[in-house]
């Protein structure tokens, strides 16, 4: 018993070495850096790191717009529908409230089959776009009746839709029963 005391002992002050020299390491400014950015490690003052990352952040955001840019050239309003049944299927969380004819059992919410369909005659004055749309933005401007006003705004947190899904929402909701006619060009902004 005795013997592993004494290696305890030992041991603790190589220990406490080896974590007193990491924590020296990790203090020095110009110890080694890895951005989170780039995978090299590197010598750089606090300054040129920032500096660096900074360009580093510009140079993936760029990125980012290019890959939507080339995404919004290749979408039409068929992948519109099939995208826009995706999100209220998962992120929109639709299918909580609303349902489509036969499919889901929520009640809560009006059911959606044939809403493109009657989309165009439900507000006057209003497309079947414009009335989708201020439907998803802005759910207490036209309560069905029957219904209680318990739809958030898809900009809300929690689902916190952006504006491409939306339309794409409003292209899959206009292919229950009618037509779509929206394209990534069409602007619904307007309703937020």
């Amino acid at each position: 018993m005795r013997k592993y005391s004494l290696a305890l002992l030992l041991a603790a002050p190589v220990a406490g070495a080896l974590v007193l020299a990491t924590a020296l390491g990790l203090l020095d400014k110009n110890a080694s850096y890895r951005s989170p950015f780039r995978g090299t490690a590197e010598a750089r003052t606090p300054r040129d790191r920032a500096l660096a990352d900074l360009e580093a952040w510009r140079e993936k955001k760029e990125q980012e717009a290019a890959e939507r840019a080339r995404f919004l050239a290749s979408l039409d309003t068929e992948k519109m529908v099939e995208l826009g049944k995706e999100i209220v299927a998962g992120k929109g969380l639709c299918f909580v409230c609303h349902m489509v004819g036969p499919e889901g059992f929520a009640t809560s919410g009006p059911d959606l089959a044939g809403v493109g369909e009657r989309a165009g005659s439900r507000v006057p004055g209003m497309t079947d776009v414009e009335y989708l749309a201020e439907s998803l933005y802005q759910p207490k401007a036209f309560v069905l009746p029957g219904f209680e006003q318990e739809m958030p705004s898809v900009r809300d947190p929690g689902i916190a839709l952006d504006d491409l899904e939306v339309l794409m929402i409003v292209a899959y909701l206009q292919s229950l029963g009618g037509t779509p006619t929206v394209t990534p060009d069409t602007d619904v902004t307007q309703y937020r």
